[in-house]
């Protein structure tokens, strides 16, 4: 967003509230004060709210913002104030803001739920939607892919590996998988903090007894070509994810405009970026083994169609985000004539 503000010529004054603990709060409060003293009623405010109970922090500031007249946007990228809502701090948030407070959610659905728990309805406008695709869109690979590489059915997942993101069930599914009879395998990529979870990687990616290589290979932390590395050796993206926070993951958006299909839970915007409902796990063992076995079927079927459907899919969520953009940011820079050159400042 700060990228582009500046892209646009907007002059902006920028505050950072981020850290933990003591700097978080310090640094919270500075930016309070800067708004007290020197905010105009001209001004125009966006914020990206923290998780958890850092929301907290963020009422004093849209207090602030309130009684200086700004009308200011939240950018929301948690799913959590839905998932456990209605939140006291969520609820306090949108009470000291009043009228002149905007919130922007990453999908539709999630505009509407939360526009439903938090403001008077679900067509409340002071609620929009703004895809994180048209902020990260990622390159989308030419609708012309090559043939199936010659190799067995691969699974994939790379995420900040924790338990919350389903790896430990992901293993436990592809184990059973294997007892079904396929001969498939699975890669991991992501940082990994947790020891036991280290562990339980490194268990499973030891060869068997056979003498065979394993079916599960864990890369670590990927980026530049390791990544994309990772991407066209996967034939299947498997996200089983039940973090509280999950919205909308950009990594699905990444496989998509890659020609990779993506299997994931039914949780915070997913079901909105999914290709289809038939594509949604379950996170009932039995249901998923056939889920994703029909999914396997569907690229062994035709391999190249597949893969088309997928970039489309990506063009289609870019699309529908450049929509959104066209809405959203002429609002937010009114006071520059809607793509800013001068004037009062974004904070």
């Amino acid at each position: 967003m700060l990228d582009y503000f500046v892209a646009q010529g907007a002059p902006v004054d920028l505050r950072d509230t981020g850290g933990t603990g003591a700097t978080k709060l310090r640094r919270t409060i500075g930016a309070a004060l800067a708004l007290a003293v020197g905010g105009k009623r001209d001004d125009r405010a966006y914020l990206s709210v923290p998780g958890q109970r850092g929301v907290w922090l963020f009422v004093l500031l849209t207090l602030i913002l309130r009684l200086r007249g700004i009308e200011h946007w939240i950018h929301h990228h948690s799913f959590r104030p839905i998932n456990l809502g209605p939140s006291r701090a969520m609820q306090a948030l949108v009470a000291a803001g009043g009228r002149r407070q905007h919130h922007i959610l990453l999908s539709n659905d999630m505009r509407r739920r939360f526009a439903g728990l938090y403001l008077d309805d679900e067509t409340d406008d002071r609620a929009t939607s703004l895809s994180n695709a048209y902020l990260f869109g990622p390159r989308i690979e030419d609708d012309h892919p090559r043939a199936r590489p010659e190799r067995p059915v691969t699974l994939g997942h790379m995420s900040v590996l924790t338990r919350e993101k389903g790896v430990p069930y992901l293993l436990d599914l592809f184990a059973g998988l294997a007892a079904r009879g396929h001969d498939w395998r699975l890669v991991i990529a992501g940082p990994c903090a947790d020891p036991a979870l280290s562990a339980a990687l490194a268990a499973a990616t030891v060869a068997g007894v056979d003498g065979r290589p394993p079916r599960v290979e864990y890369r670590g932390s990927v980026q530049g070509a390791e990544k994309e590395r990772f991407f066209s050796d996967i034939d299947l993206f498997v996200l089983p994810t039940t973090l509280i926070d999950e919205a909308e993951p950009l990594v699905m958006l990444e496989a998509f405009a890659r020609g990779v299909d993506v299997v994931a839970s039914d949780t915070g915007c997913i079901r909105d970026r999914i290709r289809t409902p038939g594509h949604l796990l379950t996170l009932d063992r039995e249901r998923d083994f056939a889920l994703i076995e029909d999914r396997v079927a569907d690229l062994a079927g035709d391999w190249i169609a597949t893969r088309q459907a997928c970039t489309a899919h990506a063009r289609g969520i870019n699309a529908g985000a450049e929509v959104e953009a066209a809405r959203f940011f002429p609002r937010l820079l009114a006071p520059f004539g809607g793509v800013a050159s001068s004037g009062s400042p974004v904070t």
